[in-house]
């Protein structure tokens, strides 16, 4: 029999940041949440500290099967060709939130301590409240909880205008519809028949009509408000049936459709839920489809469920629920996503493989005790492929290409370009970021200065094209918001680290092109979304640069006095004293910011914790967790 273990070893326990600060905990009064200073003990003037509390796991864990993120080694060696060096610790899935945390908790005080005040840290917690909210699900956007509802009223000449739109603007981005049987059906003399008694039918043909009155400006920023959501709600009501409907390639259709109307920002609380039960019908499908006669109906399919999953995933920042290695699928010809030389389907599924890739070999955790030498060869090979999937795009269509900005302005060419731009400048966005932090680590100085380059340079570009990006609820999530807001916090931190900068005047003006989109996503929403918020971002970023053209104004001024002056006034003495005070306790601030331990340089030092084994790593672009805070 074995020995018995150590108390301490008998229940594995990890620890989790409480909720509340342990001031607001022994008052017993409700908490703001973290990050600190909460509301109560900023109101109080109290100091404000969360604790941690450990969380006991099951009995009985066995250390062997467990990968730890501490010094200690465990008896399963990972077998790597790598040189020694950190290891990546705390994938999320094994520890923490696996997000990503574009600020820090270290990086949030580094900016406070910089900024000299806590302006960053409220807007934070104020984004995060917004977001919170909107995530959450709710009676009216649950499919669970929808009312059963009747057959939509709409008159034959509305359906065929919608049905109209959505082969215009939806069906070339996502041909996963058989358009000649779709057609067929609904002109069929029994259709309404069709309706009443084949569910899945219903529930494709709704959601159809849904995209077509979304595109119609019949759409909302929020959930369960106009006629779009009406007749979407239709589809939604029906989704929990579509696994055992009968006919099963019309009911992979249906909830295909329904993922695309949930990539906007109106879905944010139930697209996870679809994505996944999308993906997982797909996947089930696929031996007894393939071999049927809907076999090309069925690839069509497929790979558009492929490429909306595995974007929506790497953003969102979760593994993704499609197995690459099972795939048996082949990519079919479909012409109607021909736009000139450029075959968008295509590229589209090519990038989506590079995104899956990208989280297999860099963000996946079995890979987090992997050397520094894995990931610096990785995310150099995933920068080459990146590169290679741009070379191979039609020149018109190509991110960077000069004369890109008049295809912008056109219909769906501007469309298509704005999606290839930003799926290309995500990804090396955040390659770029991962590499910038190794090179830190190493030392090697030469590199990060390349990188640092190329980084403000993708951001730079990210926010060029940001007006082009329609404010409509029909636009995806990670274009209308996350990759912009992704863009203008590394170019905020870069303003508020690097003021003497020579570029620094251009990147204000590009932040303020990005406050001013958000605020007319604020404006388009009627105030449901405040976007204006983001361009405080700005305001912080240009009070700063003004309090150090300021103080580089007295500087020259002092110079300039004479350094000995026996008829100085009184007055002018205190005066300069009180300008040489001014000056003593700027740079104490600086010298404060520049001797603290755990900052780093600005353009890495928002995933500082990539090889802290106490935090959490570098995790895709999660837009619902862009902060260290709990949401």
């Amino acid at each position: 029999m074995p020995p018995t273990p150590p108390l301490s070893e008998r229940r594995l326990r990890s620890t989790l940041t409480s909720k509340a600060c342990d001031s607001c905990k022994a008052r017993k009064i409700r908490c703001s949440g973290y990050p600190p200073p909460c509301q109560s003990c900023t109101i109080r003037g109290a100091i404000c500290r969360f604790g941690t509390r450990k969380i006991p796991r099951r009995k009985n864990v066995n250390r062997d099967i467990l990968i730890t993120t501490g010094d200690a080694s465990s008896s399963i060696k990972v077998k790597d060709v790598s040189p020694s060096g950190p290891n990546l610790a705390g994938i999320g899935l094994l520890s923490g939130t696996h997000s990503v945390t574009f600020f820090s908790d270290s990086r949030l005080e580094t900016l406070s301590a910089k900024l000299q005040n806590n302006k960053v840290n409220d807007l934070i917690r104020r984004m995060s409240s917004v977001i919170n909210s909107r995530a959450k699900i709710t009676t009216s956007t649950s499919p669970e909880h929808l009312p059963e509802p009747g057959l939509s009223s709409l008159d034959y000449s509305s359906a065929a205008k919608y049905i109209a739109i959505y082969y215009e603007q939806v069906h070339p981005l996502f041909p996963h519809l058989d358009r000649e049987t779709l057609d067929s059906t609904i002109a069929s003399p029994n259709f309404s028949t069709i309706l009443v008694n084949d569910t899945a039918f219903s529930a494709l043909y709704h959601s159809v009509l849904a995209l077509g009155s979304l595109h119609d400006g019949g759409g909302s920023f929020e959930p369960g408000k106009g006629k779009a959501w009406e007749l979407l709600s239709l589809a939604l009501a029906k989704v929990p049936d579509l696994p055992k409907a009968k006919n099963s390639l019309v009911a992979l259709q249906a909830i295909t459709t329904v993922a695309v109307y949930c990539l906007g920002v109106t879905c944010i609380s139930i697209e996870h839920k679809i994505m996944t039960e999308m993906a997982r019908m797909a996947q089930d499908l696929a031996p007894s489809l393939c071999k049927s006669p809907y076999s090309k109906a069925f690839y069509r399919v497929f790979w558009v469920v492929y490429v909306i999953e595995k974007i929506m995933s790497f953003h969102f920042g979760r593994p993704s629920a499609i197995i690459d290695a099972n795939i048996i699928v082949h990519m079919p010809y479909m012409p109607e996503s021909h736009l000139g030389a450029l075959n968008w389907a295509h590229i589209l599924a090519q990038q989506s493989r590079l995104l899956s890739r990208a989280m297999n070999t860099l963000f996946c955790p079995g890979l987090c005790h992997r050397g520094s030498q894995y990931f610096l060869v990785t995310i150099d090979q995933l920068l080459e492929d990146l590169e290679q999937w741009r070379a191979s795009i039609a020149e018109e269509f190509r991110p960077g290409y000069p004369s890109q900005f008049n295809l912008l302005r056109r219909p769906m060419h501007g469309t298509v370009g704005i999606w290839i731009n930003y799926l290309y400048y995500s990804l090396k966005l955040i390659l770029l970021r991962s590499r910038l932090q190794i090179d830190s680590y190493q030392g090697n100085g030469l590199g990060k200065i390349s990188h640092s380059d190329q980084l403000i340079e993708v951001s730079r570009s990210v926010l060029e094209i940001v007006t082009y990006v329609d404010v409509e609820p029909s636009t995806p999530l990670w274009i209308i918001a996350a990759i912009p807001l992704c863009a203008l916090f590394v170019l905020f931190d870069h303003v508020i680290s690097n003021p003497k900068s020579p570029d620094t005047r251009s990147n204000l003006a590009l932040l303020d092109i990005a406050g001013g989109h958000f605020s007319r996503i604020e404006f388009a929403s009627g105030g449901t979304l405040p976007g204006s918020l983001i361009s405080e971002f700005t305001y912080i970023a240009r009070e700063y640069i003004n309090q150090c053209d300021n103080q580089d104004s007295l500087k020259e001024a002092q110079n300039m006095i004479p350094s000995v002056n026996h008829d100085t006034s009184v007055g002018e003495s205190y005066t300069s004293g009180a300008s040489h005070s001014l000056e003593q306790e700027f740079e104490m601030a600086q010298a404060t910011v520049l001797n603290s331990t755990s900052l780093m340089d600005p353009i890495y030092a928002p995933i500082e914790s990539l090889w802290d084994s106490g935090n959490d790593p570098l995790y895709g672009i999660d837009v619902m967790n862009l902060f260290n805070s709990i949401m």
